[in-house]
C-alpha cells in the first residue's frame, strides 16, 4: 500500500537493470496485491493483460461517503446504518452482477487532455468521464459485520471497485467507501 504502479515499475527497472518494463493494469495507491510486470519484449503483452478480467477482495464501510470513494479521501457525508440488514446488503450486491454502465470516479488514472483525472480532481477541477460498460461475472460476500462488508469480485477490465462499493452504499441509502482493496 502506498506506492503507485509507476513507483513499482521504477523499482523493477532498477532490480532487473532494464528500461523496458510495463504492467498489466494500474493499482490505486491505497490498494495492495498483484501487479503483473512485463519485461523487455514481453512488454508487448501488457496491452492484452490490461484487457483481461481481474479479481479483487475489498472491504466496504457503509455509512460514510468520501470524495475518493476510499479511506484516503475527505468525508463528504455520514448516514446511519442502524436500519441496514444483512438481507438488504445481499440484495444490493446482487443488483451489480452482470453487465451494466459504471461512472468512472473523478479520482482515477483515466486521462482528460493528457492529464490524469486524479490530478485535476486534487486541483479542484474534477472532470466526469462518460459511463462505460463493465461486467461483474462473480460477486461474493465473504463477511457481513455491519457497518463493514467484505466481498470478492471478478470483473472486466475498467471496472472500478471503489465505485462499485460506493454504488452499493448509495443503493442502500447510506453511502459507503472502501477501506481495503486487494487485487488477487
Amino acid at each position: 500500500e502506498g506506492p503507485t504502479s509507476f513507483d513499482a515499475i521504477r523499482v523493477v527497472r532498477r532490480l532487473v537493470r532494464t528500461r523496458r518494463v510495463g504492467h498489466g493494469g494500474t493499482l490505486d495507491p491505497f490498494a495492495t496485491g498483484v501487479l503483473i510486470c512485463c519485461l523487455n519484449q514481453a512488454t508487448r503483452l501488457a496491452g492484452y493483460l490490461l484487457k483481461d478480467n481481474k479479481r479483487y477482495r475489498a472491504v466496504l464501510r457503509l455509512g460514510i461517503d468520501t470524495d475518493t470513494q476510499d479511506s484516503t479521501g475527505e468525508v463528504i457525508s455520514n448516514a446511519s446504518t442502524s436500519q441496514i440488514t444483512a438481507d438488504a446488503v445481499k440484495t444490493a450486491f446482487r443488483a451489480f452482477e452482470g453487465t451494466f454502465q459504471q461512472q468512472p470516479p473523478a479520482y482515477s488514472a483515466l486521462k482528460h487532455k493528457g492529464v490524469p483525472l486524479y490530478k485535476l480532481a486534487r486541483l479542484g477541477k474534477a472532470v466526469q468521464k462518460p459511463p462505460s460498460e463493465v461486467t461483474v461475472s462473480r460477486l461474493t460476500i465473504e463477511k457481513i459485520a455491519l457497518p463493514e462488508v467484505t466481498f470478492e469480485v471478478t470483473c472486466s477490465a475498467g471496472t472500478y471497485i471503489r465505485t462499485l462499493g460506493a454504488d452499493v452504499g448509495r443503493r442502500l441509502g447510506c453511502g459507503g467507501h472502501l477501506t481495503a482493496l486487494r487485487r488477487l
